[in-house]
């Protein structure tokens, strides 16, 4: 075969298919959007679980978490300062999110995680010094709205969008440690809805910062064809 004609075959090479496992933990900071509107301060609460990432391509992968996170609402008022309400809610979350990642150097990746995630409320926990009588007519806490204080969850299912943006060094072809900070926002109410109720809104938005340690497993990789070479 001459070499004119060797040089045009069609090449073959191969992507390596990755899959990583990996352990997660950080800290959540999240308020509900109510309405009508209840003040408040970011409630603090942590976050942990396992992760599966599955990477098809030299960009791009698939990765999806199991997580327990706290998050809640802790009503801030200005006036009375001495007094306190939070409310911490515990929930099972499953984010599904595509994986973009850029190479920078041999060691580092910048990563950018966005996609949908669903999650169902297991508990609460409330800590709050407030008088009994707070809220009521006569009381001298001019306070109006708080019947969030009290009332159960009712929707447990919960789902909206989350997007991250991270940065993950590798130790080596097999161990990496990644950083990463990440925003949801919550399409689902734990209150129904109707402007007959309560609350019109009762949705959750929250940032997290995370470190993940993961795992990477080579499996077989895929085949590419080149274009011949003329």
């Amino acid at each position: 075969m001459s070499l004119s004609l060797q040089q045009q075959i069609t090449a073959q090479t191969r992507i390596p298919r990755e899959v990583h496992f990996g352990v997660i933990g950080g800290a959540n900071l999240s308020q509900y959007s109510f309405l009508p509107t209840v003040t408040q301060k970011m409630m603090q609460g942590v976050t942990s679980g396992v992760a599966i990432r599955y990477i098809e391509e030299t960009l791009f992968g698939l990765q999806a978490e199991f997580l327990l996170t706290q998050r809640g609402y802790k009503d801030y008022y200005e006036e009375y300062p001495e007094l306190n309400f939070s409310r911490s809610l515990l929930y099972v979350e499953v984010p599904v999110m595509a994986h973009v990642y850029f190479k920078i150097g041999k060691h580092n990746e910048i990563a950018f995680d966005a996609g949908p995630k669903i999650g169902w409320y297991l508990s609460d926990k409330i800590d709050s010094n407030l008088p009994a009588d707070f809220g009521e007519e006569g009381s001298q806490y001019n306070v109006k709205v708080t019947a969030h204080h009290s009332m159960p969850v009712s929707r447990k299912f919960d789902y909206g969008i989350q997007a991250g943006l991270g940065y993950e060094f590798k130790f080596g072809p097999k161990v990496s440690l990644q950083l990463q900070g990440r925003y949801y926002y919550g399409l689902a109410n734990i209150w129904p809805d109707t402007k007959a109720d309560e609350f019109e809104q009762s949705s959750n938005q929250s940032i997290q910062i995370v470190a993940a340690l993961w795992w990477h497993h080579t499996i077989r990789g895929k085949k590419v064809r080149r274009e011949p070479i003329l």
